[in-house]
């Protein structure tokens, strides 16, 4: 088993990362930390057999933890990566750990005889940041694309624990991003992006949409997105007759607000266009 940073996963877009066994120690959590930030979304699972009987969809990462010698099935490691076709996997072995590569030898060598070995790597907890591989970063799709100029997004939601994952994809693109609740839009000014979220921006009319959208003071070339959860067409019709410029429907790809990020300031008549919905 070997490291493999670019393969068939890295050609499509990011979906989610599925995280197996503990994530808080302290050798444990920088790593969870970094993942969950190139992550929009991170399924957890408390074992193998947990990730095995209950099954993460649209799984393109996998990271398995482990910090003791017993309980650890390297069949179970293959099962898994054997049923998420498409994703690169670690394991993290922990200091108590460190030995098992030469204990269980015959046990990984007769694991890496299976066509899903491929796709694992496996590394020491402590040492992971001297050699994460590209994948890890949740990014070689679509690389995020630097703003061509600075521009600020403004994210409305109803809580910051909602807010706090667009904030971090419109920062990872050299964007300001501010958090506002609908009831504090007029005291920004200047807002070259608005992103509506949900919470705060229920489905409403064409007028509904224009009222919102005049309460939020922008630049002259600003434009607005939305992110919903499954919206009726009628819903999204309403929303791009007002002026919204990119809708999202839960979950979406992070591509979709990257490029819409990221792009060139364009006009006000620009045509607007929708991001597909992830399977």
């Amino acid at each position: 088993m070997h490291e493999n940073s670019l393969t068939s996963a890295s050609s499509l877009p990011c979906r989610t990362l599925l995280w197996v066994g503990p994530r808080n120690s302290v050798e444990f959590q920088a790593c969870y930390e970094f993942a969950e930030s190139n992550s929009l979304q991170i399924a957890f699972r408390h074992s193998l057999r947990d990730a095995l009987d209950r099954p993460a969809s649209t799984v393109d990462r996998i990271i398995i933890t482990r910090n003791h010698r017993g309980g650890f099935d390297w069949n179970q490691v293959n099962v898994l990566i054997g049923r998420c076709i498409d994703a690169q996997a670690m394991v993290l072995l922990g200091a108590a750990c460190e030995g098992v590569r030469h204990t269980e030898r015959f046990a990984v060598a007769a694991a890496a005889k299976s066509e899903a070995a491929a796709r694992l790597s496996i590394y020491n907890a402590m040492l992971w940041r001297q050699q994460v591989p590209q994948w890890m970063r949740g990014t070689t799709a679509h690389p995020i694309r630097l703003a061509d100029q600075k521009v600020t997004v403004a994210v409305i939601a109803a809580t910051l624990p909602i807010a706090e994952p667009l904030l971090d994809v419109a920062a990872a693109c050299g964007a300001a991003a501010i958090w506002m609740r609908q009831d504090d839009s007029l005291r920004i000014r200047n807002l070259d992006r608005v992103i509506w979220d949900d919470s705060a921006a229920a489905p409403t009319t064409r007028q509904g949409w224009e009222s919102r959208i005049a309460a939020v003071d922008t630049a002259q070339r600003a434009s607005h997105a939305w992110v919903a959860n499954a919206p009726r067409e009628h819903q999204v019709d309403a929303a791009e007759s007002a002026g919204i410029e990119l809708v999202l429907g839960k979950p979406y790809f992070i591509s979709g607000l990257t490029d819409w990020i990221g792009a060139k300031l364009h006009s006000a008549t620009a045509s607007p266009f929708r991001e597909k919905l992830a399977a």
